[in-house]
């Protein structure tokens, strides 16, 4: 089976502002954004989207034009930030972060989950998914939640889920170790 991953395309955010699991709206530019994400996407089986705006209008274009399955998947949604979401992280002060960030794997946002809470939500997804036949898959979903998916598919241990990223629109093609 082959999966792709495609990251959502650019969020209306301002930079600097911590967004994780808000439904935040697309940028202007979205629809030139998801006609440049779709152009280079071969014919998909079945589509995963995270539920969130800014996955699911890529997802849904996806879907649409391979007359496939649109299929969403909470599990796949970004990391809760908590009471963090909408705050610029300026704003955030550094003796509540700066624990955090050197932990992250164990600590968690005020009222948010830890990157371990994370990977066992997508992990889980993951064990579903790659059971459900189809020969290729495109998952559209998150950075954080496409990082964790990446280290699942090829087996990689969690160290190194920050060995890599995709940009908006972005996709890489995996298959199963």
């Amino acid at each position: 089976m082959e999966f792709f991953l495609i990251r959502h395309t650019a969020p209306a955010v301002v930079k600097g502002v911590c967004y994780g699991q808000t439904d935040v709206a697309l940028a202007e530019s979205a629809e030139r954004d998801i006609q440049l994400a779709l152009a280079p996407l071969p014919k998909f089986d079945r589509v995963y989207s995270s539920p969130a705006q800014r996955c699911l209008r890529l997802a849904s274009a996806l879907a649409q034009r391979d007359e496939s399955p649109l299929v969403l998947a909470p599990e796949l949604q970004e990391l809760n930030f908590g009471e963090w979401e909408q705050l610029p992280w300026a704003q955030i002060p550094r003796e509540h972060s700066d624990p955090w960030a050197a932990d992250t794997w164990n600590l968690a946002p005020p009222g948010g989950e830890t990157e371990q809470a994370l990977w066992n939500r997508v992990a889980t997804w993951y064990r579903t998914a790659s059971s459900t036949p189809a020969s290729r898959c495109a998952v559209v979903a998150h950075g954080g939640s496409l990082r964790v998916l990446r280290c699942l598919i090829l087996g990689r241990p969690v160290e190194d889920r920050w060995s890599w990223t995709l940009s908006w629109g972005e996709h890489a093609r995996f298959e199963p170790a």
